[in-house]
């Protein structure tokens, strides 16, 4: 009977080395799923870092969005005042010299092309001759050339057209000294605009370098939306994990406590077995001397009576 407790009470230490291999076993594993403080506290300053250069980006389109719109208007007004400026010099050339000066200088130049050709033609008449001239011949050579008499009247009008042309070229020339500081300021409007078409162009290069930017930041987004998404899991899995180990601490706690009340039980019944070990020793010791003493004195008399005496004093101590 003893034996087969002591035996049955010797299992729980085995369940008990079961258990806290499988606790370690479950640390381990809660502890392969963790994420250093370290490596959250990087992922963070990576997250952080990324949002702030979003942010300094966004401001830079935005300011450079307003610089273009500002520079757009100055474009703007300078390409009226030079609509303008242009108008009014028009009208005050209308003014002197009529609607049709542009045909006057066009004219101009034609009276310079045609004049050298009736040179020469005169030129070839008076060779054609002796140098001396008669009634006769004068008369023979208007007659006989009706094309150089009209020649001569169109050049006749065109010398005086382009004289009086040349009278208005000069007034003119007086007038164009007046406006030369308008030209001035055309021409220093001309060099401005040029300046800020050249900043323009700087500025849609600076856009198309921002836009490229801005695709890699969208890029490198949904790869910090990915990374916030598994730092999201991550927490998830730590939280599951630790009150996993607090339900794993409090069920160890629980088995401990259970061990030790079966420890202190067996202990208990360790001393009841050697107390009742003892007294099986004392028992046989005892009975050993009163057989001993039964038999010295059945050798000396038989009396059985005092044998059941005995037995009874045994069953009385067991």
């Amino acid at each position: 009977m003893f034996v087969t407790s002591g035996h049955r009470h010797h299992r729980p230490p085995s369940l008990a080395r079961k258990s806290r291999c499988r606790s370690e076993s479950s640390e381990s594993a809660a502890a392969w799923k963790t994420v250093h403080p370290k490596r959250l506290n990087q992922l963070h300053s990576q997250y952080s870092s990324a949002t702030a250069t979003n942010e300094e980006l966004l401001r830079l389109v935005l300011k450079q969005g307003e610089v273009i719109r500002k520079q757009l208007k100055k474009l703007r007004h300078s390409e009226h005042q030079i609509g303008y400026l242009e108008d009014k010099t028009h009208r005050a050339r209308v003014k002197k010299h009529g609607s049709n000066y542009l045909l006057e200088t066009y004219l101009k130049g034609l009276s310079d092309a045609v004049d050298p050709e009736a040179d020469s033609s005169l030129a070839v008449d008076k060779n054609s001759d002796s140098g001396v001239m008669t009634e006769g011949d004068s008369e023979q050579s208007h007659n006989n050339n009706p094309k150089i008499t009209k020649n001569t009247k169109t050049l006749e009008r065109l010398s005086l057209s382009s004289e009086e042309f040349g009278k208005d070229l000069k007034d003119d020339d007086t007038s164009s000294t007046v406006s030369e500081a308008t030209v001035r300021e055309q021409l220093e409007l001309y060099e401005k605009i040029t300046k800020v078409n050249k900043r323009l162009l700087k500025e849609e290069e600076a856009l198309v370098r921002l836009d490229v930017n801005i695709r890699k930041y969208e890029k490198n987004k949904e790869g910090t939306e990915e990374v916030s998404k598994a730092l999201n899991k991550l927490r998830t899995d730590m939280t599951k994990s630790a009150c996993e180990m607090q339900h794993n601490e409090i069920v160890l706690e629980e088995i401990v406590e259970k061990l030790e009340s079966r420890r202190l039980y067996l202990d208990n019944l360790y001393r009841d077995i050697a107390n009742e070990d003892k007294e099986y020793e004392m028992l046989q010791a005892l009975l050993f001397s009163k057989a001993q003493q039964a038999s010295e004195y059945e050798s000396r008399r038989y009396r059985p009576p005092q044998l059941y005496q005995t037995k009874e004093l045994l069953d009385t101590l067991v």
